[in-house]
C-alpha cells in the first residue's frame, strides 16, 4: 500500500513559521531585525563621507572644493542550514496519546506537531547563535567553522577594553567612558539612544563587586540595587541588569549546544568567561538578519520564509523524512561600533 502523507511542504512550512520564536535574549531584544532577501547574496556598501569644517575666507573667494566620498562593497553569501528528522513506524504504532482523560492511538497530527516544535527550536537556536557571532564580530556555524570574520572583512581593528576588575584601584569610570567614547566616535551619522553590554556572569559579579563601583552606588539612593538586582526575563534568560555610567550591563546566562572538533556535542557559553560585548542601541542600519531564499525548486524567486519544511516518503514504507532548512545571515554592518570588554584578573 502506498503511503500518502497528509501534509504538503506548504502546510508544514506555514505551520512551523506560525510558531513564535521565543528563544534567546538577542531575538527577544530584536537587536537584529529581519529582512527578507530575493538573493542568496548580501551586498554591503559603505562610504566614508568626507565632511570638514570650512575655513573662513574673504567674501568673493572661490571656496574649498568638495572632496568626493570613497567607499567599497562587500559581498557575503547567506549560509544554508539544513536539518533532517524522521517519522518512523515505531513512533506511531502501539503508542497512546492522552487527550484529557481519553487515551487515543498516536496520530500523524500529534507526531507532526511534536516534530515541528523540535524543528522550530533547532532553527531558533541556530539563529540566536549566528546573531551572537555577529555581535562578537566573528560568525561561526554549529561545527565551530568561521563563516565570516567581520573585522577582517571590513578592514576594522577590533576594539577591546580590559576592565582589570581584580585590581581595586582600577578606574572603572574611565573604562566605561572608553567604551562609550569609542562607540560614539564611530557612529558617523548613525543614530543611537545609548550603550549596552551583554556579559558573562563572572564579569558581572566582578564588576558589581568592584570596590569603586560598590562605593559609588552605596553613596546614592540607589544602593538597594546592589542587594536586589533587576532581572531581565527576555527570551527566558533571567539575567541580572545593572546600569553604571549610562551603560546598561546585561548578564546573558546559558549556553548553546554545538559540535567540537571531534564531532561530539558540547555546550558553548553564550558569552565567554570574564568577557562581554558592547554595542549601541537605537540604531537604524547597524544590525540586520537577512533571510535568503530556500534551496527548493518550487520556491525559487519566492519570498524567503524563516524556516522551510519538506517531506519525502522513505523506500518500502519505512517512514517519512522531514527536511527543514533556514537560510539566514546576521550581520553587524558597522563592526567598528562593537567593543569587546573583558577582565584579565
Amino acid at each position: 500500500m502506498e503511503i500518502v502523507f497528509p501534509y504538503t511542504y506548504a502546510d508544514l512550512t506555514t505551520q512551523v513559521n506560525r510558531m513564535p520564536n521565543t528563544f534567546g535574549l538577542l531575538n527577544a531584544m530584536n537587536l537584529f531585525p529581519t529582512e527578507s532577501m530575493a538573493s542568496r547574496y548580501v551586498a554591503i556598501r559603505f562610504e566614508d563621507g568626507v565632511l570638514v569644517v570650512l575655513p573662513a575666507e574673504t567674501p568673493g573667494s572661490p571656496g574649498a572644493n568638495t572632496e568626493r566620498e570613497t567607499g567599497k562593497t562587500i559581498l557575503m553569501e547567506i549560509p544554508h542550514f539544513p536539518h533532517k528528522d524522521n517519522i518512523l513506524p515505531q513512533d506511531l504504532q502501539g503508542i497512546l496519546d492522552q487527550e484529557g482523560r481519553v487515551l487515543r492511538p498516536k496520530s500523524y497530527d500529534s507526531e507532526v506537531a511534536k516534530r515541528l516544535r523540535n524543528i522550530r527550536t533547532t532553527h531558533s537556536i541556530t539563529r540566536e547563535y549566528i546573531r551572537l557571532g555577529a555581535l562578537k564580530g566573528v560568525i561561526k556555524d554549529g561545527k565551530g567553522r568561521t563563516l565570516y570574520d567581520l573585522f577582517s572583512a571590513f578592514g576594522i581593528v577590533k576594539k577591546t577594553v580590559d576592565f582589570v576588575l581584580g585590581t581595586s584601584t582600577t578606574d572603572v569610570i574611565a573604562k566605561c567612558e572608553e567604551v562609550s567614547d569609542h562607540i560614539q566616535n564611530n557612529l558617523k551619522g548613525e543614530t543611537s539612544t545609548g550603550v549596552e553590554v551583554v556579559v558573562n556572569g563572572s564579569f558581572f559579579n566582578k564588576f558589581v563587586q568592584h570596590a569603586k563601583v560598590e562605593k559609588y552606588w552605596l553613596q546614592t539612593q540607589a544602593a538597594q540595587s546592589l542587594a536586589s538586582f533587576q532581572r531581565n526575563r527576555l527570551g527566558g534568560n533571567w539575567g541580572r541588569v545593572f546600569e553604571f555610567q549610562n551603560i546598561l550591563f546585561l548578564e546573558y546566562k546559558g549556553s548553546l549546544p554545538v559540535r567540537n572538533s571531534s564531532g561530539a556535542i558540547t555546550s558553548e557559553a553564550n558569552i565567554a568567561t570574564d568577557k562581554g560585548h558592547a554595542y549601541p542601541t537605537g540604531t537604524t542600519e547597524a544590525f540586520r538578519t537577512y533571510d535568503g531564499p530556500a534551496h527548493h525548486v518550487a520556491m525559487a524567486n519566492d519570498t524567503a520564509p524563516e524556516v522551510v519544511v519538506t517531506t519525502a516518503v522513505k523506500d518500502h514504507g519505512e517512514g517519512i523524512e522531514l527536511k527543514s532548512q533556514s537560510n539566514a545571515l546576521a550581520l553587524c554592518r558597522r563592526p567598528e561600533l562593537l567593543v569587546e570588554v573583558s577582565t584579565s584578573n
